[in-house]
């Protein structure tokens, strides 16, 4: 496709170049013939958000012989989502897992857990074996 021409009209310039009806697309895709009118137009505002929308502009990019996903990108780009959320930022590593001050699972685990289990199963040893003395 052209840079620098308008999208929707690129597209269409595209298709009637290849003699391909909207409506035999509008059947092959089951995308309604008026969203791709509106599509060749660069009018999305009635366009459905999310999935939905990618899907449907890499299924018009493909019925007419171009390639789904760089159609899909440059169309995300010229036209984003009105639903979509912003990027999150994203936040430097931190250098440990847990907050300054707060002990972590595996420190819990080694302070309490595991000398409990110890005192626990030499209690228990004890028990069951009645001719060894406690040490």
């Amino acid at each position: 496709m052209e840079p620098g021409s308008a999208f929707g009209p690129r597209l269409r310039r595209e298709r009637e170049r290849r003699q391909i009806s909207l409506t035999s697309i509008a059947e092959n895709t089951k995308i309604s013939r008026s969203l791709l009118e509106a599509l060749e137009r660069d009018d999305v505002s009635r366009w459905p958000t999310g999935i939905f929308r990618r899907a449907f502009v890499r299924s018009y990019a493909e019925a007419i012989g171009l390639n789904g996903d760089e159609v899909v990108r440059e169309f995300s780009e010229r036209f984003p989502d009105p639903t979509a959320a912003p990027p999150a930022p994203v936040e430097p590593a931190r250098a440990s897992p847990s907050s300054p001050g707060a002990p972590d699972r595996v420190e819990f685990v080694l302070r309490f857990s595991v000398p409990r289990s110890w005192v626990s199963w030499m209690s228990w040893l004890a028990r069951t074996m009645p001719g060894r003395q406690n040490t």
